[in-house]
């Protein structure tokens, strides 16, 4: 099925995307959600054009938190866009923010705009709520989830 984008609708798609990628680390999954000028921005510092690039940010997100899980709990659909309340739970194991594993388990919120083309994500751009984060890695303590 390579080169052909998904018959699912953009919510299901972009579930799939996280559940499989983060959820499940299954990094391969990623060639047949996205495009191949995929473009990611996320809130750890990272911005990456194409799928190689998108890998290469995934492995280190799971290097630094290898138990990384990511709920939607809201999500909106606008035409070819989807937008979603994310929560993420994971131990910081390797450096994060510039910060070194601490071994603490961490959580915070973010949101995230999903374009869709042709079936597949073409863009991701997620904004976070870095400073909980930071100050959970550095004094383990200002987590947003409830």
């Amino acid at each position: 099925m390579a080169g052909q984008g998904s018959v699912e609708g953009p919510e299901a798609l972009v579930r799939r995307f996280w559940r499989q990628v983060f959820d499940q680390r299954n990094l391969p999954a990623a060639r047949e959600l996205v495009t191949a000028d995929f473009r990611w921005r996320g809130s750890l510092g990272s911005q990456s054009e194409g799928i190689e690039e998108f890998l290469g940010y995934a492995e280190a997100a799971q290097a630094a938190m290898p138990d990384l899980t990511v709920t939607l709990q809201e999500v909106a659909v606008a035409g070819s866009q989807v937008w979603a309340r994310l929560g993420f739970r994971a131990t910081h194991h390797g450096e994060l923010l510039g910060q070194p594993g601490t071994g603490r388990r961490i959580s915070y919120v973010g949101q995230a705009v999903h374009d869709v083309r042709d079936g597949r994500l073409s863009r991701v751009w997620v904004v976070a709520d870095t400073l909980s984060l930071y100050r959970q890695l550095v004094h383990g303590s200002g987590s947003t989830m409830k």
